[in-house]
């Protein structure tokens, strides 16, 4: 189990590397969603043109972050067409919206919990930590490959695929990357005595925190495709 995780792990770096136009249209989306969330959080909605621009960033956001997945799941299978990945980007959101609101139900179920709060405060953060993200990437791998119409019939078999050991295996490799490392680098102080330098290392821990969750996320993604197509 553990080689054959290694392998498709290796072997989703190796193409990503291997193929630069899909990288550049991951690290355009990638960028272009960093801004639309800056946007969003910086932009004050006084005026009718800072209102139309969160608009367009609300829209923005979401589709550059399933353009994202779309290609980040069919990168390690070659690089589909624009038209494929604009279209494997609408089926994302389609599949992904009743997640989402099975998800939230399920959140503010655990929320309820009056007893046993420790247990339901784990439950929560596995939820959207591990269990959510995982099953979400199967559901996008089915969804590219077969399409929707199939996928009902296939979720059994999704679903037996979102916690496998393979697939969990690759993605605690990948959360480290992802998660745990980026949120040491940006909740980690330094103290220096000049402002500027001070400045400098909080620029550029944000800076590696963002491409060690571009790269630990696309490729984690990548690996559980490969492992997918496999069986």
């Amino acid at each position: 189990m553990y080689i054959k995780s290694f392998k498709a792990m290796f072997s989703a770096v190796r193409l990503l590397l291997s193929r630069p136009r899909a990288l550049a249209l991951m690290i355009a989306a990638y960028a272009g969603l960093l801004a639309a969330v800056y946007m969003f959080v910086s932009t004050r909605e006084a005026t009718i043109s800072q209102l139309i621009l969160t608009l367009v960033v609300v829209v923005a956001a979401p589709a550059l972050f399933f353009v994202l997945q779309a290609v980040g799941i069919s990168y390690s299978d070659g690089l589909a067409s624009g038209r494929k990945v604009i279209l494997d980007g609408l089926k994302l959101i389609v599949v992904s919206l009743p997640l989402i609101a099975l998800t939230i139900l399920a959140f503010r179920g655990l929320g309820k919990v009056q007893s046993h709060l420790t247990t339901a405060t784990t439950l929560r953060y596995l939820l959207i930590a591990v269990f959510v993200p995982l099953l979400a990437i199967q559901l996008w791998i089915a969804t590219s490959n077969t399409g929707l119409r199939s996928l009902l019939k296939s979720l059994r078999g999704v679903l037996a695929r979102t916690f496998a050991p393979q697939s969990l295996f690759v993605y605690a490799c990948g959360f480290l990357i992802f998660a745990v490392a980026p949120y040491f680098l940006v909740h980690k102080t330094i103290s220096v005595s000049r402002a500027w330098l001070e400045l400098s290392l909080l620029i550029l821990r944000l800076c590696t925190a963002a491409v060690l969750i571009f790269l630990g996320w696309v490729t984690t993604v990548g690996a559980i495709s490969i492992i997918s197509r496999q069986k």
